[in-house]
């Protein structure tokens, strides 16, 4: 017998939900129900200074309002330690652009104190994604796994989150597929399963960017202001996931990755979509 899906919501409570994040949390959710798998929900509040309780309660009210229920929640990120035991590091005290630049010789030449950095193996990474296929691609530079004062930046935070709550399928926006290769790394590093990956198309609003709290009409809070129901999100949603019904229940059954389209979709203020790039 095949071992159980798990999957994961997976919000970060510094803006509230829009329409790009219930696509992906959409995704997530048909995913896990089509397979009979468990679906959780990890608070992702990392990031302490951003976070917001309220925000985080807003969250599962949106989700709830949605449809999308979750088994069971684990602990929140901010309560969990990340330990950088087994992994190879250096200290960094390069600026940013010291580090994209090139300039940084840290890695043969640790600093005595600064960042945490990951030495990742060089050479690309290759996986293949759910909807859009084989990938490959390089990490880049050596990344941040633990920043100056202390706190787990988040690509380790997620690798280890993931490994420790049993997910074994990472659904998200097509603008993560790069950073795969990093948390791919870290993992293999680490000794832990890699999970299966399935990036949705991004969602952008109508400046061409990707959604985000600054288009604040989109936020689904906003769209139940203006008169919005569950069902309307829905039938904005679903087509765009390759899904041609008339309901989230009745979408369960459908939901094929194969099918969904490789390609960005562009909202106007009002929630529509106008164009597919």
């Amino acid at each position: 017998m095949a071992d159980a899906v798990v999957g994961r919501h997976a919000p970060t409570p510094s803006g509230h939900l829009h329409l790009g994040n219930a696509l992906a949390f959409g995704a997530a959710w048909l995913s896990v129900r089509g397979q009979g798998g468990r679906l959780l929900l990890r608070i992702e509040d990392l990031d302490r200074g951003r976070s917001r309780p309220e925000i985080a309660e807003s969250q599962r009210a949106d989700l709830q309002w949605l449809g999308l229920s979750w088994d069971a929640e684990t602990a929140p990120q901010s309560t969990r330690e990340y330990p950088l035991d087994g992994l190879p590091v250096y200290l960094c005290d390069c600026s940013r652009k010291q580090r994209l630049g090139g300039a940084c010789a840290c890695r043969a030449q640790p600093a005595a104190e600064g960042t945490w950095r990951f030495r990742c193996p060089p050479g690309s990474v290759s996986f293949v994604d759910r909807v859009w296929g084989p990938q490959q691609y390089s990490p880049g530079s050596d990344p941040i796994v633990r920043r100056r004062n202390g706190e787990a930046a988040y690509p380790l935070a997620v690798v280890l989150d993931d490994a420790r709550d049993g997910v074994t399928e990472v659904v998200r926006g097509a603008d993560l597929l790069e950073a795969t290769a990093v948390q791919v790394r870290l993992a293999e590093a680490l000794g832990l399963p890699r999970p299966t990956y399935l990036h949705v198309p991004m969602l952008l609003g109508a400046d061409g960017r990707k959604l985000s709290k600054s288009h604040g009409s989109t936020e689904l809070r906003a769209l139940r202001r203006a008169g919005w129901t569950a069902d309307d999100v829905w039938a904005t949603l679903l087509p765009l996931l390759g899904l041609h019904v008339d309901s989230l229940s009745a979408a369960v059954s459908a939901f094929d990755p194969a099918r969904v389209p490789q390609r960005s979709f562009t909202m106007d203020a009002a929630g529509r979509v106008v164009a597919g790039g």
